[in-house]
């Protein structure tokens, strides 16, 4: 399961996608209490190869709100190793997922789709320097304590702001965060008080509906003699009601606004994004391809230990009928059994893989007599994957 800011996706693998992902909306319906036809209306599905092209989109920061975005690959792989380490992920889950690391790989290293950042957050503080120019005397609160919080601050902290507020309902999460990278952890409670004081707000929570309305900050403006303030509010859904944005001398910008702002960054990522979307087509050509061989491989490898074992039997029945044979002559024998053996296997390993239709698969399973002790051999190769 892979939760960021504004997507919520889960993969999986299953022999019955169908009746899975009926489950899987189920299970979501009853835990969020969500109406089945708001669901219906606000979920994508992908199968097969249109689901791992969006997985490495996503982790590429292709599928981003802003393009290139580069905090989602550690979201992906934060995901995957929660999965893997609760043992849900499987042999195919497992490959996908260490394709889609080398992937994301490639176009970071062979693009320069991540050049110029343009996070939200990155662009949250280039748009307070546009404002107010050098940053180091202004004082900032900063709302919330997740990622984007976390991020934000970091990018204050380079500029060198020593004012730096921080609160969340959850004051120890705010008092970590203080003491991870900067700023004065502060209860909640103390957010009006804070908007009287500071020049610029950051806001990201994860509140379902605005913490922020006109009518507080008509009260603080008061207080602060119409001093103007600066709101970037980068929540999903919006933490400050837009409304606020009416009020004189307040100037809010949201999520929306930053992504406007960004355009002059993203004029190169989305030349870069070429190149990169090229790349993540060669490679889902290449998962592909070796998905459709990875399906072949139980009956290719089932083919030759037949073989083998039909060899081997033959040969020990053989060899007892000269036993006077010194042991040059014997290993000479076995190697010409081995050779010929491979030969008449070859062409139809050669068949196997370069042929999909399943009707050629089980002609290739009756020409090699599987009864049903063999189907089942097959079967747990198979499961084995």
């Amino acid at each position: 399961m892979l939760s960021t800011c504004n997507r919520t996706e889960i993969y999986f693998c299953t022999d019955s996608a169908d009746e899975s992902l009926a489950t899987v909306k189920d299970v979501l319906i009853k835990y969020f209490d969500i109406d089945r036809k708001i669901l219906e209306e606000y979920t994508y599905t992908f199968q097969d190869e249109p689901s791992y092209k969006h997985l490495f989109l996503v982790a590429s920061g292709l599928d981003s709100m802003v393009v290139g975005e580069p905090q989602i690959l550690g979201q992906v792989k934060d995901a995957y190793r929660m999965a893997a380490h609760s043992n849900t992920t499987g042999y195919l889950l497992n490959k996908l997922f260490h394709k889609t690391f080398n992937v994301a790989k490639r176009v970071r290293s062979e693009t320069r789709i991540g050049y110029n950042p343009v996070s939200i957050s990155s662009m949250a503080i280039e748009l307070s320097k546009r404002i107010f120019g050098d940053l180091r005397n202004r004082k900032v609160l900063v709302i919330g304590a997740g990622e984007m919080s976390e991020t934000a601050l970091k990018h204050l902290k380079k500029e060198g702001l020593s004012d730096i507020f921080i609160i969340n309902r959850t004051f120890g999460n705010a008092k970590k965060l203080a003491e991870d990278i900067a700023g004065i952890p502060y209860p909640f409670e103390s957010m009006s008080d804070l908007l009287g004081q500071v020049d610029m707000v950051l806001a990201s929570t994860g509140a379902e509906k605005p913490i922020i309305g006109s009518g507080l900050v008509l009260q603080i403006m008061k207080r602060r003699k119409n001093r103007p303030l600066f709101i970037v509010d980068i929540a999903v859904p919006r933490d400050v009601d837009p409304s606020v944005n009416d009020i004189e001398n307040v100037y809010l910008y949201d999520i929306d606004d930053l992504k406007d702002l960004s355009q002059k960054h993203l004029s190169d990522r989305l030349k870069e994004s070429e190149r990169a979307l090229s790349i993540v087509d060669g490679e889902v050509a290449a998962f592909s391809s070796w998905l459709r061989q990875s399906e072949k491989n139980p009956l290719i490898a089932y083919v030759i230990d037949k073989a083998e074992a039909i060899r081997a039997k033959e040969f020990r029945k053989a060899s007892q009928k000269f036993k006077n044979a010194d042991e040059e002559t014997i290993k000479n024998i076995e190697a010409l059994t081995r050779a010929i053996v491979n030969k008449l296997v070859h062409p139809h390993v050669t068949f196997i893989k370069q042929d999909s239709d399943r009707e050629i698969s089980e002609t290739i399973k009756r020409l090699f007599t599987l009864d049903e002790e063999d189907e089942k051999d097959l079967d747990n190769r198979n499961e084995g994957q």
